[in-house]
């Protein structure tokens, strides 16, 4: 489904979170897509729908989440992949190369693979957010190799702040069996967080 806008709360107490989550659909006719607990003991909340809509609800969110803020998140003009990515599994079929770019909060890494999927014709392979991995976030791209290496490039410039990035690889030819597992291959389990099946599609 594409939306026009996202945006997305970490709040560091649960509790507050929740209450988080309430009061943004209270506020507006957004759609939630995440509102979940990672590690450390935060909750992610993101939601979508029109600009207006959605910067009025994050408002909302930014005053109850108050002093409990970790980071937050507006994109008025979102790529599609990437609130594709937050309720659906992707395909991770003919890759001819990987980019791979890991932040240390989720805001910074959706800020990230948005402007990675704007600035070159590569694809979101696998968005992994906090759960499982210390709160951080990863995102993997696919595409011919001087595609890759450009949207990796700019999804570095989007974060802004380097203390945020934690490193990004770019892989040519990754072996099959390593694709395998962002499609759900042996080992994989259950999909991972962020990436379940949307209850709504079929």
């Amino acid at each position: 489904m594409e939306t026009p806008s996202l945006a997305l709360l970490e709040c560091r107490s649960l509790a507050r979170g929740a209450k988080v989550s309430d009061e943004i659909l209270k506020t507006a006719p957004v759609r939630l897509l995440l509102s979940y607990p990672v590690s450390p003991g935060k909750l992610l909340v993101a939601f979508c729908g029109g600009v207006a809509e959605v910067e009025a609800s994050l408002e909302r969110g930014l005053e109850i989440c108050g002093e409990q803020l970790e980071d937050a998140l507006f994109l008025p003009a979102v790529h599609p992949g990437v609130t594709e990515a937050l309720h659906r599994r992707l395909d991770a079929r003919g890759v001819e190369a990987m980019g791979v770019v890991e932040t240390y909060t989720v805001s910074a890494a959706l800020r990230a693979a948005d402007a990675s999927l704007k600035a070159s014709a590569v694809r979101l392979l696998s968005l992994r957010l906090g759960a499982g991995i210390g709160g951080k976030a990863v995102y993997y791209l696919s595409g011919a190799v001087a595609d890759v290496e450009a949207a990796v490039e700019a999804g570095v410039e989007a974060i802004r702040i380097p203390e945020l990035l934690v490193e990004t690889v770019v892989l040519a030819r990754p072996h099959g069996d390593f694709i395998a597992y962002l499609d759900g291959g042996p080992g994989q389990g259950d999909p991972p967080a962020g990436l379940a099946p949307n209850p709504e599609e079929d």
